[in-house]
């Protein structure tokens, strides 16, 4: 007992295949951008809590806030200046593969 299958419904079945993946591969995507988020999220609320923990910043007043989140500013710029730097001197290093290893 043979099935016969014309080409055209080999066709959609292809293009039913390749639209199920491509669904699946966006809700993957789209996943992990979701994570990547709540990640951020995350890490934002924890910084600002233990910036204004450490500071002790009163919430009572406008003024006091405003001061608390220019310490977590100033906080940040410090921490993106220490990975600049990280970043900067491990790209100088030279990083060619050490030829008396192994003789």
């Amino acid at each position: 007992m043979a099935i016969n299958l014309d080409a055209g419904w080999v066709i959609v079945g292809i293009i039913v295949a390749v639209v199920f993946i491509v669904v699946a591969l966006v809700q993957k995507r789209q996943s992990m951008a979701t994570g990547m988020v709540k990640i951020g999220a995350i890490f934002i609320v924890l910084s600002i809590g233990y910036v204004f923990i450490i500071n002790r910043v009163q919430f009572n007043s406008f003024s006091s806030i405003i001061d608390g989140t220019k310490i977590y500013f100033n906080w940040m710029i410090s921490i993106f200046d220490r990975v600049v730097d990280i970043t900067s001197y491990a790209i100088k290093q030279d990083w060619v593969k050490n030829s008396t290893v192994g003789k």
